[in-house]
């Protein structure tokens, strides 16, 4: 249910685009199940989140609803985030530690390590305890990225002093295949992420399909284990898809063949995780059906409400 509203909301927010009633559309389509994986293994208003924009599923998953998203995409003063300030898909919630998402890309690395850093000093000092609220002993942080921007220095500073420390801090690159338009292989030396940390004392690396939601759901588990063990930072690599252009200022079909696009509409975690369900008897296609139709009811209505 989540992964269906998150994506009614990226349609929806595109409409409200080309009718000029938001501004500005990022859209999360294609790692939905990467965000529900995540979010099964934290606990929300315990462990500290550090998004990028394409984490909408991981938001709605922690707690908020379909109006939060609405209410910031509008840029309301009842927007939950920063009170209409910040940009859409910027999240941001103090009720759940979702940290307000910087729009330079890879800022996020430093802040979430720094954080770590800060609640492992606050444990190990009775004095500091005593009057810094907000950390707990087996918390863990979430950092979120897309591939590309691994290409960022922040990314790099941040793995070296999160390994140097044994911090517990799980990165996430959640990679679809592109940064922007720049295909991975060109964007990435040797097109992998995971081998390039491979180095790394003392880092755990999972690498997985994002579109699989039992798979994600799995490994997702064993890397945030790992962290609140404080056995060391963790990373996971997600292979996911980008069913929509990078954002509505760009449009994929000058880049991304025909035949490419339809390849990777087979691999959409929401076609697949219904498929899913229905072969394992969890749900007939009549039930999905009328979920579906609920989902875009919701969204709907929180639409009608945010405007």
């Amino acid at each position: 249910r989540t992964m269906v509203t998150s994506r009614r909301i990226d349609d929806r927010e595109m409409s409200l685009k080309r009718q000029n009633k938001i501004y500005f559309q990022i859209s999360g389509a294609g790692h939905e199940a990467i965000g529900v994986a995540l979010a099964a293994h934290c606990r929300s208003a315990h462990d500290w989140f550090y998004f990028y924009y394409r984490d909408r599923a991981a938001c709605l998953a922690l707690g908020q609803t379909p109006l939060d998203r609405l209410l910031q995409a509008v840029a309301a003063e009842a927007d939950p985030s920063s009170g209409g300030r910040q940009m859409p898909a910027h999240f941001g919630d103090v009720r759940y530690n979702i940290v307000s998402t910087s729009s330079p890309t890879g800022t996020q690395f430093l802040q979430a390590v720094g954080s770590t850093e800060a609640a492992m000093r606050v444990a190990a000092s009775p004095d500091l305890a005593e009057v810094v609220d907000g950390f707990s002993d087996d918390e863990v942080v979430i950092v979120t990225t897309g591939d590309g921007t691994t290409s960022e220095g922040e990314f790099w500073e941040s793995l070296n002093t999160a390994c140097n420390l044994g911090l517990p801090v799980v990165y996430v690159v959640e990679d679809n295949g592109y940064a922007i338009s720049v295909p991975v292989e060109v964007q990435t030396a040797g097109g992998s992420i995971s081998k390039l940390v491979s180095g790394f004392p003392k880092l755990a690396i999972y690498e997985c399909d994002g579109t699989d939601v039992v798979e994600m759901h799995r490994i997702a588990g064993e890397a945030i284990a790992y962290a609140r063990e404080r056995r060391g930072p963790a990373l996971i690599h997600a292979h996911c898809t980008r069913p929509y252009s990078h954002s509505m200022s760009d449009d994929e079909r000058m880049y991304r063949s025909e035949a490419e696009r339809e390849e990777q509409e087979a691999r959409c975690p929401l076609r697949r995780t219904r498929a899913l369900l229905v072969e394992a008897g969890i749900a007939t296609d009549d039930e999905l059906d009328a979920l579906e139709a609920d989902c875009e009811a919701e969204v709907a209505r929180a639409a009608d409400e945010a405007l």
